[in-house]
């Protein structure tokens, strides 16, 4: 039995619970062992990453900057307040957090490859990469990506090495070898918000934005900023099935806001299973859209999507997907809903952006 006085041991029980994917249950844990001991460093940052995973930012964030109030000189408390507050689209706030861990922790690797993803430039990113990789010379993602920023660069070199070696089948490199034989390299970007400016600049602002898949909103309440106007698409009770990813299988019920509907001005939130709700909306004749913005992960609801939303797009309708690449298992995602639409619909698409670092890839239909 747990003795309620030890608070190592829900601390501990937590770390298993989250290895399990029970976030919810490891949550409850983390705060038993606050509860018990208000200065266990480890619990609040173990509960801020936690946090982080259930979309709970402003919490995660609350939860990190108390670790640091605790333990000033806690490096991955430092690092992880940097990625949450990049979640947050907060991104000089977190490149000031990333650059305190660096002061703290010189040869963290892992806060190198997270200031990668605040670049702007090719050769900033590269320069954090390689800062990476002096850290850690064995750090996959860095090392894989080096090559990509290479190759935008011109030098194909060592991306030709990579695809003679073991890493040949690896998701970012097959990523990578379907980006380089496009008929021109698209634009590419290292953070999400980034990500969305750029594609609002080449979109038709005056029309409204579609998204499905909304989770706890912190997309939308971006693109929101961009457009004006916005329709929201979710369960609010999380993935309709298990995710595949590969690696890992997200399950039924994860990436779930408790049933919480946003409230945000300008945002109209139609709520239940794509299958039931999309048939009806689009029933009626809708605005035609500036860009729809496809987060429903799994290969189905992104093809339902897609299928729907048809009679909202145009030559000029920017889909953006949010993670059509990187990830393990991608060509049967996003990406097979995309290219199965294409197919069926007799149209093609040009990539215009995409973003190796948070998997996102927008695209123009052509012939649509």
């Amino acid at each position: 039995a747990l003795n309620p006085e030890n608070a190592e041991v829900y601390r501990n029980l937590g770390v298993t619970l989250k290895e399990l994917g029970r976030l919810e249950d490891a949550e409850a844990s983390y705060r038993k062992a606050i509860a018990l001991k208000p200065d266990i460093a480890e619990a609040h940052i173990n509960l801020g990453i936690t946090l982080q995973e259930l979309g709970r930012l402003e919490e995660s964030e609350a939860s990190f900057r108390q670790v640091i109030a605790l333990k000033p000189d806690y490096a991955e408390a430092w690092n992880n307040l940097g990625n949450t507050l990049q979640s947050l689209g907060r991104l000089e706030d977190a490149e000031a957090s990333y650059i305190n861990t660096i002061k703290l922790k010189p040869d963290y690797a892992d806060v190198f490859w997270n200031l990668s993803s605040l670049a702007k430039t090719i050769v900033d990113a590269e320069h954090w990469v390689d800062k990476c990789l002096t850290a850690d010379a064995n750090h996959v993602r860095a090392k894989l990506t080096k090559t990509a920023l290479r190759f935008y660069q011109g030098d194909r070199t060592e991306f030709d090495d990579l695809m003679q070696s073991k890493f040949k089948d690896h998701s970012y490199m097959r990523s990578f070898s379907w980006v380089f034989l496009l008929p021109n390299l698209p634009e590419l970007y290292f953070n999400k918000w980034s990500f969305y400016d750029a594609i609002a600049k080449q979109s038709i602002r005056s029309r409204p934005f579609y998204e499905f898949g909304v989770w706890r909103a912190s997309s939308f309440k971006y693109l929101i900023k961009l457009f004006k106007k916005g329709y929201g698409f979710d369960t609010f009770t999380g993935l309709p099935e298990d995710w595949d990813i590969g690696s890992r299988i997200e399950k039924m019920g994860s990436y779930t806001s408790d049933g919480n509907v946003p409230n945000i001005k300008g945002g109209e939130f139609i709520v239940g299973k794509f299958e039931d709700t999309l048939p009806i909306f689009f029933a009626e004749r809708r605005p035609l859209a500036s860009v729809i913005n496809f987060d429903a992960d799994l290969y189905s609801a992104t093809f339902c999507a897609l299928n729907f939303s048809k009679s909202v797009m145009d030559k000029h309708t920017i889909l953006i997907f949010d993670e059509l690449i990187m990830n393990e298992s991608w060509e049967q995602d996003e990406f097979k809903a995309l290219n199965e639409f294409s197919s069926i619909n007799n149209c093609t698409y040009e990539v215009v952006a995409i973003s190796f670092f948070t998997k996102q890839v927008a695209v123009k239909l052509i012939g649509i």
